[in-house]
């Protein structure tokens, strides 16, 4: 199984995220808008580290059978309103994407979270080839 751990604390640790996705998503089919998707939700996870968690947090990248998961943790203060951030419904910050964690949802196959005062931990997966 291949795998990569950046520990993000800094921008450039945003950029070696990116880099570690782009060599991994060339051992699948992945489509152009299909690597889009996966670079705007690596950005934007990433990114929700260095603004909402004091900059402490993992980001975790591995292939799997036909896809790519990745798994953000973060040390953070934990995700209030968990629901309407989901929805779509809170406003995100100025700085990113602007898409937050509705829009990773939404560009990802599949997504999990958990929050907790103790921290945050995502789950996402994109599948090669998936329609």
């Amino acid at each position: 199984m291949t795998y990569q751990i950046v520990n993000i604390s800094s921008e450039d640790d945003i950029y070696f995220a990116l880099s570690t996705v782009r060599h991994f998503m060339k051992q699948f089919p992945f489509s152009e808008s299909d690597q889009q998707r996966i670079y705007v939700s690596v950005s934007e996870l990433t990114r929700n580290i260095l603004d909402h968690a004091c900059s402490k947090g993992l980001f975790y990248c591995e292939l799997i059978d036909r896809g790519i998961r990745f798994i953000v943790t973060d040390e953070g203060p934990g995700i209030l309103n968990i629901d309407e951030v989901l929805n779509g419904k809170k406003i995100s910050s100025s700085r990113g994407l602007g898409l937050g964690l509705s829009g990773v949802k939404r560009l990802m196959d599949e997504f999990q979270i958990e929050t907790s005062t103790r921290g945050t931990k995502i789950v996402a997966i994109k599948w090669a080839g998936k329609k």
